[in-house]
C-alpha cells in the first residue's frame, strides 16, 4: 500500500492545499521542459568526451555498432548507441541530433517521475522531489548532452515506475511484463543493474521476513529475466574494454573507487555523500570554492540542510515504507561494492542515475518535518526553502549566462573552427595541435570546413624533455606551406584518450593534467616562435574556453 502521512494543510482547506501543490507540480514540469529546451536550442559545441563518443555513432553503421569496438576506446550501452545513430540517420550529423535521445528521455523522465513520487509521498513531497530532478543544473546539462548519463536517470525513473506498478502483482502475466521492462533497462543503461538489484534485494528481504515464500518464488520470474538479460548484455557488449588499465588508473587517481580500509572507507563514503548534493543535485550555494578544506566546503555549500533532510527522510520511510528504505540502501550499497571492486566508478557524472532515489529521500524528509505541528511544520518549510534556494539560484544564473551550466564541459570547438573557416584565405597554413585533432576531425566532416589542417603528432611519449618536444613541434612548423599566415589550433585538454593520468612525468612536471601545465607551456612557446596576428575569443564572454585559435606569423 502507498505510504501516507496526515496532511498539514496550514491556512488552506485540504482540497485547496492539494490543488495548490498539484498546480505547482504542473508548473514545475513545464519549467523543467522549458529549461531543457532552452539549453538544447542554445546548441553549444560538442565537448571532448562527446566528440569521442559521437565519432563512432556518426561514422559506424548499425551492424558495426553491434559488432565492432568504438573509436577512441569508448563504451556506451548498445541501446543508447543504436537510438542515437538512428537520430543521426534521420536528422543528420549535428549536435542536436546527437543530443536528441538525451533530451527526449529527460522530458519523459519528468512525466514518469510524478506517479512514482505520488506513490511514496504527499503533494508537498511530490513537488519537492520533482523540483530536484526538474531544475537541477547538472541534471539539465546531462539532459542535453551527447552522452548516456541523462538517459541513465530516465532508466532509473522507468525502473521505479515499473516497481510501483508491478511489485504487488502476483499474476504470471504481470510479472512477465515487469521482467521484460527491467530486461530492456539493462540494454539502455549500465548502472540500471544496481537499481534492479536493489529492488530484488528489498522485495526479497521484505517477503522473506514475512515468510511469504509463494511471493518470493513468483518474484524469481522477473528477477531471473533481469539477470539473464544483464549477463547477455555484459558478455556480448559491455565486458570488452571495461577493465582498461588507463581508465581504472584514472578513477583510482581521482577517487572514484571505494577503498577497502575501514577508516578511509568511511571518510570516502562521507565525501561522496556530501559531493552528491553538489553534483548531480546542484544544491550548492557557493560554487567557486578554490582550494578550501572539506569543512569549509561543507559550510559554504550548506550541506547541513540536505543532510538533515536525508536523515528525516530515512525516518519517514522507516515508519511508512521500509521496502523503499531497503531499496535505496541496497542500491547504494551495490554501487559501492562495484566501486570497491573497480567495476564501476562512483564519480561525478557516473552517479546521475541515483538522483531520483535521493530526491525522493530528501522530499520525504521535507514532508516528514512539515507534518509536525505546530512549530515543526515551520521548521520543515524553512528547511525546504533552504534546500531549494541554491537549486533555484544556480538555475537562474545558468539561464542568464548559459555557458555556466557546463562548467569545464562547456566547449567552443565548433565556434573556434568556424572562426578559422570564416577568416581563412587561400594559401593559409593550418596546424592542428595533437590535443585538438579529434575535435577537428569531427567538425571537418560535420561542418564541411573549407580548410584542411596539418595534424600534429603527439610527441610526448617519444621524447623526455620540453626542449626535445618543442624541437619536434618547430620542425612541424618549418614544414608548413605558409609561415606568414599560419593558423594554430589547440585545446585546453592536456591528456589524450588512453593516457595514464600524469604520464609521461616530465611533461606534467608534478602537475595534475587538469591544470593544463603542458598546454600553458605550448602557448608560451608559440609567443617565442612567432607573432600573433589574430586570436579567436568566444562571443559569449567566457574566459575559460577550451578551444584556442591563433593566426601567426612564424619565424
Amino acid at each position: 500500500m502507498q505510504a501516507q502521512l496526515s496532511s498539514a494543510a496550514g491556512a488552506f482547506p485540504k482540497q485547496n492545499h492539494v490543488d495548490f501543490y498539484t498546480a505547482a507540480t504542473g508548473i514545475t514540469i513545464v519549467l523543467g521542459i522549458g529549461l531543457r529546451l532552452f539549453h538544447y536550442f542554445y546548441n553549444r559545441s560538442l565537448w571532448t568526451d562527446e566528440i569521442y563518443l559521437s565519432a563512432g555513432i556518426v561514422d559506424m553503421s548499425f551492424s558495426e555498432l553491434l559488432s565492432k569496438p568504438l573509436p577512441y576506446m569508448q563504451k556506451a550501452p548498445v541501446g543508447y548507441l543504436l537510438i542515437s545513430h538512428l537520430f543521426v540517420v534521420l536528422f543528420g550529423n549535428n549536435e542536436m541530433a546527437l543530443r536528441l535521445y538525451s533530451l527526449l528521455t529527460s522530458i519523459a523522465a519528468l512525466f514518469l517521475f510524478v506517479p512514482v513520487a505520488r506513490y511514496f509521498l504527499e503533494p508537498l513531497g511530490v513537488f519537492i522531489a520533482l523540483a530536484l530532478v526538474a531544475i537541477s543544473s547538472p541534471i539539465i546539462h546531462h539532459s542535453v548532452e551527447a552522452k548516456p548519463y541523462g538517459a541513465d536517470l530516465f532508466t532509473t525513473v522507468f525502473i521505479l515506475w515499473l516497481y510501483v506498478r508491478y511489485h504487488h502483482e502476483t499474476s504470471i502475466k504481470k510479472l512477465l511484463i515487469w521482467g521484460l521492462g527491467g530486461s530492456l533497462a539493462v540494454w539502455l543503461s549500465y548502472p540500471s543493474i544496481f537499481v534492479l538489484v536493489g529492488i530484488a534485494c528489498a522485495t526479497g528481504i521484505y517477503y522473506l521476513v514475512k515468510g511469504n515464500w509463494g511471493k518470493i518464488f513468483r518474484l524469481l520470474i522477473p528477477f531471473g529475466m533481469w539477470l539473464l538479460s544483464f549477463v547477455l548484455s555484459y558478455l556480448l557488449f559491455a565486458k570488452e574494454g571495461s577493465d582498461a588499465g588507463w581508465l581504472v588508473y584514472f578513477f583510482v587517481k581521482f577517487d572514484g573507487y571505494f577503498p577497502l580500509q575501514p577508516v578511509s572507507g568511511v571518510t570516502w563514503a562521507a565525501r561522496k555523500i556530501f559531493a552528491f548534493f553538489h553534483y548531480p543535485l546542484g544544491l550548492t550555494w557557493v560554487n567557486d570554492l578554490g582550494n578550501h578544506t572539506h569543512t569549509q566546503r561543507f559550510i559554504q555549500r550548506m550541506t547541513i540542510v540536505p543532510l538533515i533532510l536525508s536523515c528525516l527522510g530515512a525516518l519517514y520511510f522507516f515508519k511508512r515504507d521500509q521496502k523503499y528504505l531497503l531499496l535505496f540502501g541496497a542500491t547504494v550499497l551495490i554501487a559501492f561494492v562495484a566501486s570497491s571492486l573497480r567495476l564501476y566508478p562512483f564519480y561525478e557524472r557516473m552517479t546521475v542515475f541515483l538522483a531520483p532515489l535521493v530526491a525522493l529521500l530528501l522530499a520525504a524528509g521535507s514532508e516528514y518535518a512539515s507534518n509536525k505541528r505546530p512549530v515543526g511544520k515551520y521548521f520543515g518549510y524553512g528547511l525546504t526553502v533552504l534546500l531549494l534556494l541554491g537549486l533555484v539560484k544556480n538555475t537562474i544564473a545558468n539561464t542568464i549566462t548559459p555557458y555556466l551550466i557546463g562548467g569545464y564541459k562547456m566547449s567552443y570547438y565548433r565556434d573556434a573552427l568556424q572562426y578559422v573557416n570564416s577568416n581563412y584565405r587561400e594559401g593559409d597554413a593550418v596546424y592542428v595541435y595533437w590535443n585538438a585533432v579529434a575535435g577537428y576531425k569531427y567538425y571537418k566532416a560535420a561542418d564541411a570546413l573549407k580548410f584542411t589542417g596539418v595534424l600534429g603528432e603527439d610527441y610526448r611519449h617519444e621524447v623526455r624533455s620540453y626542449p626535445d618536444f618543442f624541437a619536434r613541434i618547430d620542425a612541424d612548423f618549418t614544414a608548413l606551406p605558409n609561415k606568414n599566415r599560419a593558423w594554430i589550433i589547440y585545446s585546453s585538454m592536456d591528456m589524450n584518450q588512453g593516457d595514464y593520468a600524469g604520464e609521461p612525468a616530465w611533461y606534467y612536471n608534478g602537475h595534475d593534467f587538469r591544470e593544463g601545465y603542458g598546454v600553458d607551456r605550448f602557448a608560451q612557446h608559440l609567443v617565442q616562435v612567432g607573432k600573433v596576428i589574430d586570436t579567436y575569443t568566444p562571443a559569449d564572454g567566457n574566459k575559460k574556453n577550451d578551444a584556442h585559435v591563433q593566426l601567426m606569423r612564424l619565424k
